[in-house]
């Protein structure tokens, strides 16, 4: 078909530009930049922008693609760069997929019922609270529905998965996209200092963002600004299995959603929509499926020892595989920072903008509270 998208050996020349500008800025900030803010002063003041601001090179990655976009370019991606950012968005996933290596099975397990409990309900109350809350602002049935996933489970994926099953507008689906990168960018750059200023370990803060912050890229973010290391226990690898749990109810929500969107039309037009199956084979995040098959061959012993608490110590290859994951995030987040559009924000007003946002801070307010409330109920793996 002609309107299908190109595969990704025929993208690449095109994409190799736009992939060289995010390999040199990468290379640059953790060789150059980082280094320099570990020991410069300012203002008589000891590294304060390491120190204090906690700034690292997940945090100027995104910076650097904010500025080549909305400064440098002028709000516009350049044709010859364009194609290498879209292509930045295979290696978060490529980045999440390889993650599987610091889990297995049986950690995953030691979570128990209070994870799957809290993930479950803030999943359901956000649903809950957003169709209420479209009704209370009279939003459309079908910008409503996109928003009730898009805000309860993982922001862009949800939104798009959900979108055909309750006919929505390309208009409805940019508004909560745009609604969610808007929040999003507040918490990645807020939540650290949060986090550290309440003396949250990596475990309290994994939990928190990897339920309150409603998009997987942006919880990512979050959890390497707060600490960029990637082993078991951090904030990176607790943060991203209560993320990929959230996920993974993407079909019981799109399916939730569906149903009541259809259970308040008035009229169902014949012939135009997909069955509900379709659209989760069509829709589902295949990366978590990559995810949980990284996880069954760490679990094997396929790449040796993870390292987990009260384990052995990381094998060579574990070792070599989250070396390769911090290079693998930093270049997938520069690319995310430059598909941040300033113009496109602005744009996201009106009450579909009120809702994200009443939502969006209930949410991730109450996931601190809760997370703190229960600190010495959560397991570390």
């Amino acid at each position: 078909m002609s309107n299908e998208s190109p595969g990704f050996f025929r993208q690449l020349p095109s994409a190799l530009p736009g992939l060289a500008l995010i390999i040199i800025t990468m290379v640059v900030i953790r060789n150059w930049i980082e280094p320099w803010m570990a020991v410069t002063k300012v203002f008589g003041m000891q590294k304060p922008l390491t120190d204090a601001f906690h700034l690292n090179y997940i945090l100027i990655g995104i910076i650097f693609g904010l500025l080549y976009r909305n400064v440098l370019f002028g709000g516009r991606m350049p044709e010859i760069f364009s194609n290498g950012f879209k292509l930045s968005r295979l290696m978060i996933k490529t980045g999440i997929i390889m993650l599987g290596s610091l889990y297995t099975f049986s950690a995953i397990v030691q979570l128990g019922s209070m994870a799957i409990f809290l993930i479950g309900g803030f999943v359901i109350l956000t649903i809950i609270m957003v169709l209420w809350l479209g009704k209370v602002f009279g939003l459309d049935r079908s910008m409503t529905g996109v928003l009730a996933n898009a805000l309860s489970i993982c922001g862009v994926s949800a939104a798009v998965a959900t979108s055909p099953a309750v006919e929505a507008k390309a208009s409805h689906v940019a508004y909560a996209i745009a609604t969610i990168l808007g929040f999003g960018i507040l918490t990645m750059f807020i939540s650290p200092f949060i986090g550290h200023t309440l003396g949250l370990t990596d475990l309290q803060y994994g939990a928190w963002i990897g339920t309150g912050i409603l998009n997987s890229g942006q919880v990512l973010a979050a959890a390497l600004a707060f600490n960029p290391n990637v082993a078991p226990g951090t904030a990176v690898s607790v943060a991203e299995i209560w993320n990929i749990m959230r996920v993974i109810s993407i079909p019981f929500a799109v399916f939730a959603v569906t149903v009541w969107y259809w259970a308040g039309k008035t009229e169902i037009e014949g012939g135009k929509q997909k069955s509900l199956g379709t659209l989760l084979v069509e829709k589902f995040p295949v990366f978590v499926i990559g995810f949980m098959v990284m996880v069954l061959f760490t679990s094997m012993g396929a790449f040796g020892s993870v390292g987990l608490k009260g384990g052995l110590p990381p094998s060579e290859t574990i070792k070599t595989l989250r070396l390769v994951m911090q290079w693998i995030f930093g270049f997938g987040l520069v690319g995310l920072g430059g598909y941040i559009d300033f113009k496109e924000l602005r744009q996201a007003g009106g009450a579909p903008l009120k809702l994200g946002l009443i939502v969006g801070v209930t949410k991730y307010v109450l996931a601190l509270v809760v997370v703190l409330l229960i600190k010495d109920s959560l397991v570390s793996i």
